[in-house]
């Protein structure tokens, strides 16, 4: 359950810390105080998106920070969402979440870094948070089946384990047929492609090496005249003045070693130095005098290196790439040529796969069938309770057309509150006070399914009054015997239900509103209980029925022991 909530900077909340019971909590307040801000916060917790917009004026960032804590069931899904994102597993989770200014945020869990998906999955277990936006949602066709499935636990059952294994195998196999080409005149103009696309490397006779060469020679001849220009230099930089030079050194060295000795070696280094200079002249003359580059020569070079280009832009960025392509093309080559006997070991595959999805799926149908009727018994109880005495309720299954990942059902909720009146879709018939009841019916139920442990409702007695307002209450006290629920209303009923009343109200102080939250005493309680009956001015008649009223709940809650 939601144990502890700090808010601050976020919209006229400056700083607030409030402390939740496993029971029922009742926030009220003026309009505008900032109930629906505080829910707001509760939202961003739960994964809600986040913008400058809600950042307090004055303020550089703003910050959330929720304590849960975890019961059986909510602490082992907390496990494994630890075990899943390699996080340390505690007893508690405190979720951390912020954001400035300058677009940066932050979401943490027990001092962790996770995602906004990795918080939403997480939050999902923990917390139920129904506001008016949710009747959206119930109008929403797609979601009926959701909500029956998650009544049913569908997904949990190995029947629909089975059919998802084979939905996606099937997938496979459908998309293994449609890499055929489609019809037998597509497939041959395929083949026809891919003979030429693989005629076309092979004619090539590419390879790495060749390539090499190839990029080695085309940039002598690009730079041909640079190469003869300069060896041809080095040639008469040798020439015959420099070697008969070294000549005449040696010839000089020589005589004077007679006088003194050390100067042979001298001479000696001369010798090699000559033999060595007159082998690297004959070389390069011999280069120079083999040089042919001739134009023919360069345009075969150029023409070889364009075709390796070609097939680079086609096939891929290097000659690895383009062999690799090769094979590849081989490959499916392979594949279409003797694609009538794979196709027909597909279809084989497929129908097989068709047979059994089909008997899963009416197996899926058939459970859901017998859950929707026990959801529709379990909501009429509650909407009964909620002074809807003659509600009726219905889910109408029709068949898809093909396979969905979740069956072949096609589900609508269908609704009637009035007697003697059709059920019909919820959208055309039901008010907002009806849509209003049915939610917290609803949500009651799925609530006793899941163990979620804390239920959120915004504003929940919208649209209704009097005698409904009591059956509402009466209802949430209900459910806050085996959860933690936290309500913001504007309903007496279901402020005097509260086990604890949290009053929000703004001030001005230096200039600015800020919106402060107090825990109420029981005299508090019943001073705004009276506010409710009687306007700001409470008279001592409305306190007295403060008091009654309160009492009468009391007793009521003591009846549910």
């Amino acid at each position: 359950m939601l144990e502890n909530l700090v808010v601050k900077n976020i919209a006229l909340i400056e700083s607030v810390e409030i402390d939740f019971y496993d029971s029922l909590n009742v926030l009220t307040g003026e309009t505008g105080a900032g109930k629906s801000i505080l829910l707001d916060a509760i939202g961003l917790l739960l994964g809600d998106r986040i913008d400058k917009t809600l950042i307090r004026s004055g303020a550089d960032d703003c910050k959330v920070v929720g304590t849960f804590s975890l019961n059986e069931s909510s602490k082992q899904l907390f496990y494994e969402f630890c075990d899943k994102y390699e996080l340390e597993k505690q007893d508690e989770v405190i979720i951390t979440r912020t954001y400035s200014l300058d677009g940066k945020s932050s979401i943490k869990v027990n001092g962790e870094p996770i995602t906004l998906t990795m918080l939403k999955e997480l939050c999902s277990n923990l917390v139920s948070l129904y506001g008016q936006n949710d009747n959206q949602t119930i109008f929403d066709i797609n979601n009926h089946i959701k909500i029956l499935d998650a009544f049913a636990e569908t997904y949990n059952k190995e029947f629909f384990k089975d059919y998802q294994n084979l939905y996606y195998q099937l997938k496979d196999i459908e998309k293994q047929l449609k890499s055929f080409g489609g019809s037998d005149a597509d497939r041959l103009r395929e083949i026809d492609l891919l003979e030429y696309q693989l005629n076309e490397i092979e004619n090539a006779n590419i390879s790495v090496e060749d390539y090499e060469e190839l990029e080695n020679k085309r940039k002598l001849l690009l730079n041909a005249g640079k190469v003869i220009s300069n060896t041809s230099l080095a040639q008469n930089y040798l020439g015959v003045e420099t070697s008969s030079a070294i000549h005449k050194a040696k010839s000089s060295l020589v005589l004077a070693s007679n006088y003194d000795e050390k100067l042979a070696d001298y001479a000696d280094r001369l010798e090699s130095l000559s033999i060595e200079l007159d082998d690297i002249y004959d070389s390069i003359k011999q280069y120079n005098e083999s040089c042919d580059f001739s134009e023919a020569e360069q345009q075969k070079i150029e023409d070889r290196y364009a075709l390796y280009t070609s097939l680079m832009r086609k096939y891929g960025q290097s000659i690895e790439e383009i062999l690799i392509a090769k094979d590849k093309i081989n490959e499916k080559l392979q594949i279409l040529k003797h694609a009538d006997e794979i196709i027909l070991k597909l279809n084989n595959q497929k129908q097989i796969l068709i047979n059994c999805l089909t008997n899963l799926a009416n197996k899926i149908s058939e459970y859901r069938k017998e859950n929707a009727d026990k959801l529709c018994r379990l909501i009429v109880t509650n909407l009964q309770n909620l002074s809807m005495k003659n509600a009726n309720l219905k889910f109408q299954f029709s068949s898809q057309d093909d396979f969905l990942y979740n069956g072949l059902d096609k589900v609508e909720l269908l609704f009637s509150a009035n007697l003697g009146e059709e059920v019909k879709q919820l959208s055309k018939i039901a008010s907002g006070g009806e849509i209003s009841r049915f939610m917290l019916a609803l949500k009651s139920v799925i609530a006793s399914v899941d163990n979620m442990p804390t239920m959120i409702f915004d504003e929940i007695d919208t649209g209704i009054s009097g005698v409904t307002s009591e059956a509402v209450a009466k209802q949430m006290a209900i459910i806050a015997k085996n959860h933690q629920v936290i309500v913001v209303t504007h309903s007496q009923q279901i402020a005097s239900m509260a086990d604890h009343n949290y009053f929000i109200e703004k001030k001005e102080i230096e200039g600015k509103t800020t919106t402060h939250i107090k825990k109420l005493n029981y005299e508090e309680k019943v001073l705004e209980v009276a506010r409710f009956m009687s306007g700001e001015k409470t008279s001592d008649f409305a306190i007295k029925s403060a008091e009654n009223l309160i009492k009468e709940q009391d007793e009521y809650k003591k009846s549910l022991i």
